[in-house]
């Protein structure tokens, strides 16, 4: 039995202004393609290579905080309490990450830091 054609479609017409842009969608951050290519270098650079060891994770963690810490006092006081927490975050991941190895002076200075 032959099915009756349906009639009941609605063909719209094709406006050119309202037709999707190709190409890359805009990013939120405003940064350009070069900005965005140098940041990428740079924190591939601090990336160690080779496999890390507990001196060179608490090294970079204490280098990070103090960063962190060290632009605290000329920043909004909201803007300097997120930053803050950060640090307290940064101190986080190195007491989780090396918990099996700590001494317990890196652990006290590196508390010292953050609560200070």
């Amino acid at each position: 039995m032959k099915q009756p054609e349906d009639l009941s479609t609605i063909e719209l017409p094709l406006d050119a202004a309202l037709a999707k842009k190709r190409g890359r969608p805009p990013k939120e951050d405003k940064l350009s393609d070069a900005e965005r290519a140098r940041r990428y270098r740079a924190r591939q650079k601090m990336r160690p290579k080779g496999v890390w060891n507990y001196e060179q994770v608490t090294a970079q963690t204490r280098t990070e905080i103090e960063r962190l810490l060290g632009s605290a006092a000329t920043r909004p006081a909201g803007e300097a309490e997120l930053v803050a927490q950060w640090a307290y975050g940064m101190f986080l991941l190195w007491d989780r990450v090396t918990a099996q190895r700590q001494h317990a002076a890196d652990r006290d200075a590196l508390l010292a830091l953050v609560s200070g």
